[in-house]
């Protein structure tokens, strides 16, 4: 009884946030209600918000980025002198939404790479993980790390790789071209700026 009914929610969460990003996608931001939400899912106020708290958390998804724990594993197991590309596979798994839902996960994307404002609210969302993106980096880099270094020069190693991050996925979801749907960034063209611009930064 108790999986019928949390399948039966799934569902429903499911509809709501569909009809929300194809109605974004269709009228705007600004122009579309919960009214009309609910309306185009066939649900009352009352379920509506039995599921999602405000009309932009069925639009973004309501749980926001999460590090995926099988990545991470990989991430930690490479050996890899790839770093920064290793990061970014593992940064691509923040993608919002179910990956079972494909169809849901590129339309919200495409929605949020072209409204300002929902761009600015998933970079938010994404710096709220950047605290355990530390902690893993960490590990990886103590890992490699040169005879002497500190846990601290690490820690800091680690920190401003995080802030790096989180500019080149902002970089990748905001550059012209081609994206690799449904994830939040373009892999193969930051890698390939990257290797461009390293070699530049080295004495």
């Amino acid at each position: 009884m108790e999986r019928s009914r949390s399948a039966r929610h799934a569902v429903t969460s499911r509809t709501i946030e569909e009809n929300a990003v194809r109605l974004v996608l269709e009228h705007g931001l600004d122009a579309v209600t919960v009214d009309m939400i609910c309306e185009a899912a066939g649900i009352s106020q009352r379920t509506f918000f039995n599921h999602f708290p405000t009309k932009i958390d069925a639009i973004v998804g309501a749980a926001g980025p999460k590090v995926d724990e099988a990545a991470v594993r990989r991430f930690l197991a490479s050996s890899s002198p790839d770093l920064v590309g290793d990061l970014l596979e593992l940064v691509m798994h923040l993608a919002p939404g179910d990956p079972s839902n494909p169809g849901l996960m590129e339309a919200r994307w495409r929605l949020i790479t072209t409204t300002p404002a929902l761009l600015q609210l998933e970079m938010d969302r994404m710096i709220s993980v950047q605290r355990e993106m530390v902690d893993i980096l960490v590990m990886r880099l103590t890992r490699h790390a040169n005879s002497g270094e500190t846990p601290e020069e690490i820690r800091d190693q680690a920190d401003l790789l995080s802030h790096l991050v989180a500019g080149m996925i902002r970089f990748s979801i905001e550059a012209p071209g081609p994206r690799r749907m449904p994830g939040p960034i373009n892999l193969e063209r930051t890698r390939a700026v990257l290797r461009q611009l390293l070699p530049k930064l080295v004495d």
